[in-house]
C-alpha cells in the first residue's frame, strides 16, 4: 500500500463578481457535477435496492431522505459521506439501533452493494444517497442537527489539477460547523499522513470546532473495509476528531445557548 506524493491544493482562480465564491466553489469540486445542470441535462442513475435513494432524479426519493433528517426527530442523526460497500454502515448501525443513518456515495455500485448488505443484516435505520453530499447535504439537514459527521479514508485526489475536488475544503467544514449540533463531532479517519496533517489544519481553521488527532485511530468504532486492510498490512492510520462548540461569531443567535 505504497503512497503517492501528496500535494496542498493550488488555488482556484477567483469567481466572477456576480456569483456567489461558496456556489461557485462548489460548482467546481462536485462529483458528477452542478445539481441543478445535472437534473436539466442528465439521466436516471437506475440505481435499485431496497435503502438507496436517487435523490437527484426521483423526487420522491428526496422527500424520503428530508424526513428521515426531520429535525423534530429526537433520534440522533448519523451521516456518513462515502459510505463504498457499507463494512461500517451495517456494524454500526447494529449496534446503534436507535440512530438515524444516513450516507451519502457517488458510486452506483457502491450504493446497491451496500443496500444488499443492510438488506442481509436486517438493517432499518438507514438510508444511502446516491449524490455528492456536499450538493446536497444542507438542502435536506437541518442546522445544529447532527450528531455526528463520519469522513472515512476520502479519496486523497492525488493530483494537484484534482486537489479542488478532495471534500475537507474550508468551505465544506465552515458548513459542517453549522449543521452538527453542540457537542456533535466531524470524526475524519485516513492512512494518508500528508493528508492527515492537511485536513486537520483544515480543521482547526474553522473556530467552531475542538480538534485533536485521536491516541486510538479505530476511534472505539467499527472498521471500514480500508481500515481492515490497513490493519492487515501494518499501514498506520489517522483519527481526526473536531468536537461542535458554541462559538458567537459562527452561530446563528437563534442557534446559541441561552445566556
Amino acid at each position: 500500500m505504497a503512497q503517492k506524493p501528496f500535494h496542498v491544493p493550488v488555488p482556484l482562480p477567483a469567481p466572477d463578481a456576480a456569483e456567489d465564491p461558496r456556489d461557485w466553489l462548489r460548482k467546481r469540486a462536485l462529483i458528477g457535477g452542478d445539481l441543478d445542470q445535472r437534473r436539466a441535462h442528465g439521466k436516471p442513475s437506475g440505481v435499485q435496492g431496497r435503502w438507496v435513494l436517487d435523490p437527484v432524479f426521483r423526487p420522491a426519493d428526496e422527500a424520503t431522505l428530508r424526513a428521515h433528517c426531520d429535525p423534530t426527530d429526537p433520534r440522533p442523526l448519523v451521516i456518513e459521506i462515502g459510505f463504498q460497500f457499507g463494512r461500517f454502515a451495517t456494524p454500526y448501525c447494529l449496534l446503534h439501533p436507535h440512530v438515524r443513518f444516513v450516507g451519502f456515495e457517488v458510486r452506483r455500485k457502491f450504493c446497491q452493494d451496500a443496500s444488499a448488505r443492510l438488506e442481509q443484516f436486517g438493517v432499518t435505520n438507514a438510508w444511502l444517497a446516491l449524490v455528492d453530499a456536499r450538493a446536497l447535504l444542507s438542502e435536506v439537514v437541518a442546522p445544529a442537527s447532527v450528531a455526528e459527521l463520519f469522513v472515512f479514508f476520502p479519496d486523497p485526489w492525488w493530483k494537484r489539477d484534482q486537489a479542488k475536488k478532495r471534500l475537507l475544503s474550508a468551505e465544506f467544514v465552515s458548513e459542517a460547523a453549522l449543521l452538527i449540533r453542540l457537542g456533535g463531532r466531524l470524526l475524519l479517519k485516513t492512512d494518508v499522513p500528508g493528508y492527515a496533517d492537511w485536513a486537520e489544519a483544515v480543521l482547526r481553521g474553522e473556530p467552531a470546532f475542538d480538534v485533536r488527532r485521536l491516541a486510538d485511530p479505530s476511534a472505539g468504532l467499527p472498521p471500514t473495509l480500508r481500515e481492515g486492510r490497513c490493519l492487515r498490512f501494518g499501514t498506520p492510520t489517522f483519527a481526526i476528531e473536531a468536537r461542535r462548540r458554541p462559538c458567537a461569531d459562527t452561530m446563528p443567535a437563534d442557534l446559541l445557548p441561552a445566556a
